[in-house]
């Protein structure tokens, strides 16, 4: 592991900022002392959903910068908790992204045994957030057919290196 830290993101509320989940390291250096007047903001990811007994609903997600000196690639292998043949598996979790009344954000894989940082369980609902993607079938007119995904069933997935 690189480092240890927290997961960060702009705020749901205001329309700018960064569309990434950032991995702030715990032992920031180097920041500068200037304030500007127009910025972007970052605050910690809540959890707003889960599935387990973990109850980690209002609690900010950690996070972790890993790295395997061993294995030169890395991928997330979407709508699956295992990698393909030849591969090794880091761990497994479900896609989680902002909800669908809030800004668009990246998707990230988060561990099917979450974490939380000490003393966050406030359910501010205030920063960023972190709920679970599902796929929606068609509805009306739309182009995407479901196939092999059910409706509304939260997808899996898996860290993937070779």
């Amino acid at each position: 592991m690189l480092y240890n830290g927290r997961a960060a993101a702009s705020p749901s509320r205001y329309k700018g900022g960064t569309s990434d989940y950032l991995c702030l390291p715990d032992n920031p250096k180097g920041s500068s002392t200037y304030r500007a007047s127009e910025v972007g903001y970052l605050e910690g990811v809540e959890y707003e959903e889960w599935r387990s007994s973990s109850r980690r609903v209002g609690e900010n997600m950690p996070c972790a910068v890993c790295y395997v000196p061993t294995r030169s690639a890395m991928f997330v292998q979407q709508a699956n908790y295992s990698c393909p043949s030849g591969w090794s598996r880091e761990y497994h979790g479900y896609v989680m992204s902002e909800n669908l009344h809030d800004r668009r954000t990246s998707t990230i894989c988060v561990d099917s045994y979450p974490q939380a940082v000490p003393g966050t369980s406030t359910n501010a609902r205030l920063g960023a957030h972190a709920y679970f993607l599902t796929v929606r079938c068609p509805y009306s007119n739309s182009e995407l057919a479901c196939g092999p995904y059910e409706d509304r069933r939260i997808l899996s997935c898996a860290v993937c290196t070779k």
